[in-house]
């Protein structure tokens, strides 16, 4: 067998009309299909067919939002769901871009292989963007250390 990449993501969220708010106004995403009936939401990111599935489930309890990765337990499925750019610059203003319209970040975080921006989408699933520097293959093989450190992020003059 020999996959060629991750085709999709189905999200399961509270309230679709809010995710699809947040999904398509903040992160840019466009709606390739709106079908209740098979699903849900398709959302695109321009490229190919769908990246995201937004799927409602009502009824549930409200989402727990954490307020910082320290509030982000070890447990059993998916973690969160990672987004690249193609540059620093462009990590830099997409952390500008999510702190201007109100979303929380989780943290910005120096990988040593990559830079990172966690924070949430509005029923609290962790999503992030992130800068992969050129070398990162060279870097996982020599075996990084992945310290771990905390960026600040600050706008330019």
């Amino acid at each position: 067998m020999r996959l060629t990449g991750i085709g999709h993501v189905l999200i399961a969220v509270h309230d679709l009309a809010r995710s699809k708010d947040f999904y398509t106004g903040v992160l840019g995403f466009e709606v390739l299909e709106d079908d209740p009936e098979h699903g849900g939401l398709f959302l695109t990111l321009g490229e190919g067919s769908h990246v995201i599935d937004l799927v409602p489930m009502g009824g549930l309890p409200p989402p727990v939002v954490p307020q910082s990765l320290a509030d982000l337990k070890p447990s059993l499925g998916i973690a969160h769901v990672a987004f690249p750019v193609a540059s620093a610059g462009e990590l830099r203003q997409a952390y500008f871009e999510l702190t201007d319209r109100k979303v929380r970040v989780l943290a910005a975080v120096d990988h040593e292989s990559q830079e990172s921006i966690y924070f949430c989408d509005p029923d609290g699933n962790v999503l992030e963007i992130y800068w992969e520097r050129p070398d990162a293959r060279a870097i996982f093989l020599r075996g990084r250390k992945d310290q771990d450190r905390l960026i600040r992020m600050e706008r330019e003059s």
